[in-house]
């Protein structure tokens, strides 16, 4: 169960980090609400915060944990993580720095439909401050991979959330005075927290950052793991350049709204997927087996994403009115917003199942599998976007619907390729009829709900009953999983109440 543990904990940080950036993105959408501003910024975060994703939530992970693991067993620790530590911040350096002087021809490749818009200035002025950003959040994430091989995962994770709440208290101060200078100073500001969040843990854990521009054997590993891991990464990340470069072209409002309902969508993928894959990355590179772990991450994800894909179908306008309808977010954009939400979720747990069979490959050394299944998600992401927003002239939301759609198709290639021992086609129908019916009972429950409960406000009360509707079906068809949580908490309760 160590496994399902760290998953937890790092699920745990992560929702925390989520619910802080939401109070984030809710001042965002209070004090600047769909505009130019909110366009200008959302695309020129893009590059910059795509790069923390790329490298945290999995990229330079994938590559790192397990060459650092075996050091660590071969007395071999403190000279590797010198060098790689050394040449990972040369290296994110010269990145920020290119991102500054190139800001106005990377806004153009990113989002060319803005060129000749009044607000495409802004977002150049906006990039070169916010690129500073990166270079903070790419020693966030090596602290990250560092520490999740030391079985750290809460803190690391949690660094996103301090992030979040410094820029939220930068907003809240400064937005009335400075305008659109307060979300730069957040970014910077809650960049420069992010990083030094991790310092105390890093100490404690006994790890030492030296400075070495010794090539080290294993660095030249790492750089030849890393370059493929990065590009399958990367092709991932490039989702959301597809959707900010089509989006482009459509109406003033239409990033805005990609953002604001991506942001709802990424927190069960965040919380969940990404703790699991990173999870199974690390129970895999200990050498535990691979069958066992992969089941229980499929069993897993399973058993959060499917309730969260009814939920957020079924809910989506009262959570986009809840967390956004109020200051100059207007009912319209509420529902454009709800509507984009629930395209985007229709593909979640397709994104979750193939996060963890990613993880399968890079614990083997495959890097080219997940590469290949990405780019298959790439393309067809562009292809189905683009008809279902330009030719059937379903504007943003079918922008969000092709992500779905790409999802659906990087998972299918990455299972064909998998190995019929580690998980066959039989073994994911006995591990999603539960939960599958379990969720569309819970769905029942939930439009019921929804009929005599009108008011946004009341999904605070309609969500905790659906979770526990959803639970309690699934201890009545005996799932597992579920019941194995439960008595390791009732095992809990019962040690604290006897000590």
């Amino acid at each position: 169960m160590g496994l399902i543990k760290h998953s937890i904990s790092f699920s745990f940080a992560t929702l925390l980090s989520r619910i802080f950036g939401y109070v984030r993105d809710a001042l965002i959408a209070y004090y600047f609400g769909v505009s130019q501003i909110t366009d200008a910024f959302f695309i020129a975060f893009r590059l910059p915060n795509t790069f923390r994703r790329l490298l945290g939530e999995g990229g330079f992970n994938a590559a790192f944990v397990p060459i650092y693991a075996k050091d660590i067993k071969s007395g071999r620790e403190r000279q590797f993580l010198s060098s790689a530590f050394t040449y990972y911040t040369l290296v994110n350096l010269l990145i920020t720095l290119l991102g500054i002087l190139f800001a106005d021809t990377l806004m153009t490749v990113i989002a060319p439909g803005i060129r000749d818009k009044p607000h495409f200035e802004l977002t150049v002025f906006m990039a070169r401050w916010l690129f500073t950003y990166l270079f903070f959040a790419g020693l966030s994430s090596f602290f990250m991979a560092v520490l999740n091989t030391k079985g750290v995962f809460f803190v690391p994770a949690f660094a996103q959330g301090v992030f979040n709440l410094v820029f939220s208290l930068v907003v809240v101060l400064a937005s009335n005075q400075f305008g659109f200078y307060s979300l730069i100073w957040g970014v910077i500001l809650g960049g420069i927290a992010q990083a030094l969040f991790n310092l105390p843990s890093l100490w404690r854990s006994g790890v030492i950052l030296g400075f070495s521009l010794e090539l080290d054997k294993d660095v030249k590993l790492l750089v030849k793991r890393l370059i493929p891991s990065l590009l399958g990464f990367g092709v991932a990340q490039l989702s959301f350049f597809i959707d900010t470069f089509l989006a482009s072209f459509l109406p003033l409002g239409s990033i805005s709204y990609l953002y604001y309902a991506n942001r709802i969508f990424q927190l069960p993928l965040g919380a969940v997927s990404v703790g699991m894959a990173n999870s199974l990355l690390s129970a895999l590179s200990r050498g535990e087996d691979t069958k066992f772990s992969t089941h229980l991450a499929f069993r897993f994800v399973s058993l959060i994403s499917l309730p969260a894909t009814f939920g957020l179908i079924a809910l989506s306008d009262s959570i986009i009115a809840l967390l956004y309808g109020r200051g100059r977010f207007s009912q319209q954009d509420v529902l454009v917003a709800s509507s984009v939400l629930g395209a985007y979720t229709i593909g979640l747990t397709f994104f979750s199942f193939q996060k963890v069979l990613s993880s399968v490959f890079f614990a083997k050394g495959d890097t080219k599998t997940p590469v290949k299944a990405l780019i298959l998600s790439v393309l067809s992401e562009a292809l189905f976007g683009s008809f279902y927003a330009f030719f059937l002239k379903w504007g943003v939301f079918g922008l969000a619907l092709g992500t779905s759609t790409s999802a659906l198709v990087g998972f299918s290639y990455l299972f064909l390729k998998t190995e019929r021992e580690v998980i066959a086609i039989k073994d994911l129908f006995k591990i999603l009829y539960k939960p599958l019916f379990a969720s569309i009972f819970m769905l029942f429950v939930v439009w019921l709900l929804k009929m005599w409960l009108t008011q946004a406000i009341w999904i605070l009360l309609i969500i905790p009953i659906a979770m526990a509707v959803y639970f309690l079906i699934l201890l009545f068809l005996r799932d597992s999983l579920s019941l194995t949580l439960v008595n390791r908490l009732k095992s809990l309760v019962k040690q604290k109440a006897q000590s």
